[in-house]
């Protein structure tokens, strides 16, 4: 089933080509309503590249940017994106008894938003944090989602539509090459992903550029605490998951950022452990230090 949503035309204000990182102009668009854009292209002022949008959605995903683990686990997401939706939407935060519900609260709240602010969730996936950054922001806010897999972004897009969120605006992108101008967003969220992208520093490079001077950046995967590895349950958790083993990347953020914060968690379940994760929250900085944004060759 296909739920369509329609982009709205002040979007462009934020968007920027991915390649060249240049303007980007309508181009053949459909309109169901004066500034609300449901098909057409858009394009870019420098290097002509043209963008389809296809119920309301920009595909700003050039294919040589798709490579590496990046296209395996974009495979990987398109096949499975409704078991992930049952999984994250339904099965988590029931089996969790909610607690599950209250770490993204947790997380989001570390971005300090306010009423009215703009946010970014890289790597949206179905959706998952989407209503937790709308509550932050209220309906005179907005929120951008954008995520690498089309089928994870149909469900997305069902939530979206389903919820009647109207103050949501989705893309199709690579986490290593977004789609935005700098300095755009109040807060910039991403949970989950990071250890498995193909360029782990050039993503989080562009997920500080793309962040205001002084917001606040926060990053979440999964990761077992290492002094806990040992243990019973830890030996268990990492038989059945080898994302467990991973460490957060903080040297290569650590780099562009202010007051960085690394902390170690798990969401429980009803019976044990289900989900030992770590979050890095840090602060762009005023003012940038030589060299310090990371820019495409």
């Amino acid at each position: 089933m296909i739920y369509e949503l329609e982009m709205r035309e002040e979007v462009l204000e934020f968007l920027c080509c991915p390649i060249c990182k240049e303007d980007l102009e309508l181009h053949k668009v459909l309109k169901t309503r004066e500034h609300e854009i449901a098909s057409g292209f858009l394009a870019c002022s420098k290097c002509g590249r043209l963008y389809e949008v296809k119920n309301g959605i920009p595909d700003l995903l050039p294919p040589e940017f798709i490579k590496g683990s990046d296209k395996r686990w974009m495979i990987a997401y398109d096949r499975s994106a409704r078991s992930y939706y049952i999984l994250m939407h339904i099965i988590m935060p029931a089996l969790s008894l909610w607690t599950e519900v209250l770490a993204r609260s947790e997380w989001v709240a570390r971005l300090g938003l306010r009423r009215g602010d703009i946010a970014l969730d890289v790597s949206t996936g179905t959706g998952r944090n989407l209503p937790f950054l709308l509550k932050r922001v209220g309906h005179k806010g907005l929120v951008f989602g954008m995520d690498i897999s089309k089928g994870m972004l149909a469900y997305a897009a069902r939530l979206v539509k389903a919820k009647g969120w109207h103050n949501v605006e989705l893309q199709r992108a690579n986490a290593a090459y977004l789609p935005y101008r700098d300095n755009m967003f109040d807060g910039v969220l991403h949970v989950g992903g990071i250890n498995t992208f193909e360029d782990k520093a050039r993503a989080l490079a562009e997920m500080v550029r793309v962040a205001k001077p002084s917001a606040r950046v926060v990053i979440v995967d999964e990761g077992l605490e290492p002094d806990k590895r040992k243990t019973l349950i830890g030996r268990f958790l990492l038989r059945t998951n080898a994302l467990y083993f991973s460490m957060p990347p903080e040297k290569p953020l650590r780099e562009q950022v202010e007051d960085l914060k690394v902390e170690w968690g798990v969401v429980p379940c009803w019976a044990m452990p289900m989900w030992p994760f770590y979050v890095m929250e840090a602060r762009k900085p005023l003012r940038e230090a030589s060299g310090f944004q990371h820019r495409p060759q």
